[in-house]
């Protein structure tokens, strides 16, 4: 469609000039037609004549289009039973598999962890300036070294223990700062009555 035919359009929507051959032409012509509604919004718009809510309902048109769509129709696949059989069985492992990937990663992840936790702890100076074993006893350095006796073995048992609860108590402590309060119905009748 040309340029000039556009204009023109527009210039009988603006009122500018009368043609009764092109009036025939819009009546005749979809393509025109729909430019003639597109350029009446747009001057609607312009002069802000537009109402404030535009019904448009849609479903007409969508449910047209739904019911012009061909049907496509897939063929049935007709199965074996040995590969019927090999379905349900790769349906039933299937399961089983990704918890022994998500155990595998776990397990290598944690394993991981231990190690890099190792490397790490032979470097800090901690490990070197600290004084006090572990265990709470020092073991030889020697290959050919006897057994602790029992009274230091129960000791060192004592020591852990004692070192046990102190950071269960730690932890119970820590835990206490961090649990939000929650305050009781006397408190917030108090505090309402109180004048800001």
């Amino acid at each position: 469609m040309s340029e000039s035919k556009f204009e023109t359009v527009s210039s009988l929507v603006d009122s500018y000039q009368v043609n009764d051959d092109l009036f025939d032409e819009i009546v005749k012509d979809s393509h025109l037609s729909d430019t003639w509604d597109r350029y009446h919004l747009i001057g609607d718009v312009i002069r802000d004549e537009v109402p404030e809510a535009i019904n448009i309902d849609l479903s007409l048109n969508i449910a047209n289009a739904i019911a012009d769509e061909p049907t496509v129709l897939a063929p049935v696949v007709k199965v074996s039973l040995p590969e019927a059989v090999k379905a349900k069985v790769i349906q039933f492992a299937k399961p089983f598999g990704q918890v022994a990937i998500a155990a595998s990663a776990a397990g290598l992840m944690i394993f991981n962890v231990q190690q890099n936790v190792a490397d790490n702890e032979s470097f800090t100076p901690n490990q070197i300036v600290q004084m006090n074993p572990l265990g709470g006893v020092a073991e030889p350095v020697s290959w050919n070294y006897q057994q602790n006796d029992k009274v230091s073995q129960k000791q060192a048992f004592v020591e852990q223990q004692r070192r046990f609860q102190a950071l269960l108590q730690d932890h119970q402590q820590q835990v206490k700062f961090t649990v939000p309060v929650k305050p009781d119905a006397e408190s917030l009748i108090e505090a309402e009555d109180t004048p800001k």
